[in-house]
């Protein structure tokens, strides 16, 4: 038996590209295939977990990955050109890999298990979720004519999820329950700007996932040990950089 768990990360990684792959090749069947792959990874975490790591636990560290798996198969929906499509299964394989691999660390092997492994690999998932989201939804809203309720609707899901589920590890339960309805509301700001910014689908997403991923570090500075004032400047300059450049350089619509 644990030799077939310690495989069921890699199984579960070659099995998101194989259904990211064959969704792309039978549009037709959307989402009935690639939802295949949605389900695999939290089928795959309770095998894993079970009776080693609490539920919740689990579902607090594995929760960003499955969204991630989620809004990658919503994505593609929209994906355009084959270096798009293959990032897009790249993301939706490692990620799943790397995720399950940790939890199998985390169940079996807790000496091996880096440190806050999985909550840093859900920070580094946030870019990604927020973009796929926001510019999936925005190019739906485009060329579909789907409400802006549902844009505003998935933004704001997403930014009381992630607040909730990023959290800092030392974050009491009512701390996290504040984090989630700030997010809830900062996500709905985010939604609001990307209808009013006549930008394209890509740059959408760009800009809504600076602007959370800034909103969401910027708690960091809450908790000890905070990072220096060095830093502090250098990470809003980078922000400040990066949302400037990309306005500046998006073709307005």
């Amino acid at each position: 038996m644990i030799l077939f768990l310690r495989a069921i990360p890699l199984l579960v990684g070659l099995l998101e590209a194989f259904v990211f792959w064959s969704q792309r090749a039978n549009p037709a069947l959307y989402p009935w295939i690639v939802i295949i792959g949605v389900v695999a990874v939290p089928c795959a975490s309770l095998l894993i977990s079970w009776g080693r790591v609490r539920f919740f636990d689990m579902l607090e560290k594995m929760v960003p990955t499955f969204v991630l798996i989620a809004v990658l198969a919503f994505g593609l929906l929209l994906v355009e050109g084959t270096f798009a499509f293959w990032a897009l299964v790249v993301f939706a394989s490692v990620s799943s890999f790397f995720s399950l691999e940790l939890l199998f660390l985390l169940a079996f092997n807790p000496a091996s298990y880096p440190v806050n492994g999985l909550s840093r690999a859900n920070i580094a998932y946030v870019p990604l979720i927020v973009w796929y989201a926001m510019s999936t939804a925005s190019g739906l809203r485009v060329f579909v004519q789907t409400s802006i309720w549902w844009q505003l609707a998935i933004a704001t899901a997403l930014g009381a999820l992630l607040f909730r589920t990023t959290g800092h590890p030392g974050a009491s339960l009512r701390q996290n329950a504040v984090w989630s309805m700030l997010g809830a509301l900062v996500g709905a700001e985010i939604g609001l700007v990307s209808l009013l910014l006549p930008l394209s689908m890509q740059m959408q997403g760009i800009i809504a996932a600076i602007l959370f991923s800034a909103a969401l570090r910027s708690r960091r500075y809450l908790y000890d040990p905070k990072p220096s004032r060095r830093v502090a400047w250098i990470e809003a300059s980078t922000a400040a950089a990066l949302f400037g450049i990309s306005l500046l350089s998006a073709k307005w619509l």
